[in-house]
């Protein structure tokens, strides 16, 4: 019995399969204050994600808000892991508010988020093991409104996230959330996470690049009732490094809210909002190098 094809282009064909996407990290160096977002890209409709941002929000049935969230992460070390990848440990942050969109003004709720992610990356995939804290406070001007007294709310979590850059212009990613203590005790401590990205102009040269990204969070203490949050947009920028640069985009949100005080209220809310990208470098697809493809072109 004989074969029309070679057993060489299967064994290449596997190679550039499974080795190659492995082989794109190998100008990762082992460094102090290393960028903070070049091996874990920023979840780009997660609500609890670091960032620069402004929104303004009209809750179905709701007076309309704006929120204004500051944070971001800071590298810490790096360590290469041969020619494979490396493994990163950051620290990072936020600050998430609520207020009235009226003449009042009115500040809601306040969450501060303390994060400790330490990010793996090999090839097109990365993944993110984070500590993280959130402390939730009722705003002065709402407890004087209701005439009510503030209610401690915080918690500690583990969260793991694994994601899939399968494409410059495709992203997948899945995670799982396990809260070792909240206060006041919840029933129920666990929450899964899945979402994607996609990104409609993958040139370097570009200065548009729309996008759609979608986020569906489901937690234990809602009895499993999933919070979706799709985001419809684009960013301005010199290249496709996702780096320095605005967002400009739209927002569907519907299920739980995310804010400590607020978890057991459910809110279907639109709006419009402003994303500020700090960053010189955020992570992108590497280009596979010459030593990496020479064995499958010179040995076909």
């Amino acid at each position: 019995m004989t074969f029309s094809f070679k057993s060489s282009s299967v064994v290449s064909f596997i190679i550039s399969f499974f080795i190659i996407p492995a082989s794109c990290t190998a100008d990762f160096q082992t460094q102090s204050f290393p960028a903070a977002h070049e091996l874990f890209a920023p979840l780009q409709a997660d609500p609890t994600e670091p960032e620069f941002s402004f929104q303004f929000g009209f809750p179905v049935g709701y007076t309309p808000i704006a929120r204004i969230n500051v944070g971001d992460y800071l590298g810490i070390y790096r360590w290469r892991l041969g020619d494979v990848g490396a493994l990163q440990l950051n620290v990072g942050g936020s600050i998430n508010t609520r207020f009235d969109a009226t003449a009042s003004h009115n500040l809601q709720v306040i969450d501060f988020y303390g994060n400790v992610p330490l990010d793996l990356r090999i090839g097109w995939f990365s993944a993110r093991t984070m500590f993280y804290h959130d402390s939730s406070h009722l705003g002065d001007d709402y407890l004087r409104v209701n005439d009510i007294q503030s209610v401690p709310n915080t918690w500690e979590a583990f969260r793991e996230i694994m994601s899939f850059q399968f494409t410059e212009a495709l992203r997948l990613y899945g995670g799982y959330t396990y809260a070792e203590r909240a206060k006041p005790v919840w029933l129920g401590k666990q929450a899964i996470q899945g979402g994607m990205e996609v990104y409609f102009n993958t040139s370097e040269k570009g200065f548009w690049h729309p996008y759609w990204a979608t986020d569906v969070q489901s937690w234990e203490r809602n009895s499993w009732f999933p919070t979706w949050t799709s985001q419809l947009g684009f960013k301005t920028g010199e290249s496709f490094s996702r780096g320095r640069g605005i967002s400009y985009f739209a927002q569907f949100k519907t299920g739980p809210r995310y804010e400590g005080q607020f978890y057991k209220q459910k809110e279907t809310i639109w709006g419009v909002g402003l994303k500020f990208s700090l960053s010189d470098h955020l992570v992108a697809i590497n280009k596979v190098s010459e030593k990496a493809i020479e064995p499958i072109i010179n040995n076909p």
